[in-house]
């Protein structure tokens, strides 16, 4: 569920609209996972493909209007299968170790400076609240910004929406294509590397034939 986490929130701005399918690919860099990360966006469906997990190749499938999910493990051909609300749990616990709930007060601040991203020149920004930090490198002329910008706004409405901390980012003057977040000594970046319009395959949302299907268990009620 960590790994899931993890890849899901570094991945929580590529929600396309439904005119285009969207490929992307990024880079994400923590002590739990360190991994270069295909999404993929097709409608309302996510998919995360991360080579090296922490059990060998994985996936995850996320339906973002209904909040389900569904972690391949290929290692093993093993389905594991998170309802809405199992998933809003874990969203919750994340951000209450990081010591934010529900929308921060914390205010974007630009730093001054400017580093490269790859290609794109970049302005720094920072923010901070409870026990998180984090630094956004927003690329004013990236070629595809409007696209990203959509992807930020429309993440906004979704389910993965709860997974986000931190103030607003609709009012940068960019997208944000590189962050790093620090939440109790725990260190997560997480960088755009390429986004490419093209179809992908509705067979790519869905669990493979000869896998083996699990519903994770229900934490149970706190007290019990």
């Amino acid at each position: 569920m960590k790994a899931l986490l993890t890849a899901l929130a570094a991945s929580a701005i590529f929600i396309a609209t439904a005119s285009a399918d969207w490929v992307i690919e990024s880079k994400i860099e923590s002590p739990q996972l360190n991994s270069a990360t295909t999404t993929k966006v097709k409608g309302d469906k996510l998919r995360v493909d991360i080579p090296s997990g922490p059990v060998g190749p994985m996936s995850s499938i996320v339906d973002t209007k209904t909040g389900d999910a569904i972690q391949l493990v290929h290692s093993q051909k093993m389905a594991v299968k998170t309802g809405s609300e199992q998933l809003k749990a874990a969203m919750e616990a994340a951000k209450a170790k990081a010591g934010v709930n529900g929308a921060s007060s914390a205010a974007l601040k630009p730093t001054g400076q400017s580093e490269k991203v790859g290609d794109y020149e970049c302005d720094v920004y920072t923010w901070s609240d409870g026990n998180t930090t984090s630094k956004l490198w927003v690329a004013k002329n990236h070629p595809q910004a409007a696209a990203l910008k959509a992807f930020e706004k429309q993440m906004k409405s979704g389910i993965l929406g709860g997974m986000q901390v931190g103030p607003d980012t609709s009012t940068l003057p960019g997208p944000t294509i590189k962050t790093q977040t620090t939440t109790q000594g725990m260190t997560v970046t997480n960088t755009i590397t390429s986004i490419k319009e093209q179809d992908v395959d509705a067979k790519e949302f869905e669990v493979p034939a000869d896998y083996q299907t699990m519903q994770l268990p229900s934490a149970p009620p706190t007290g019990k």
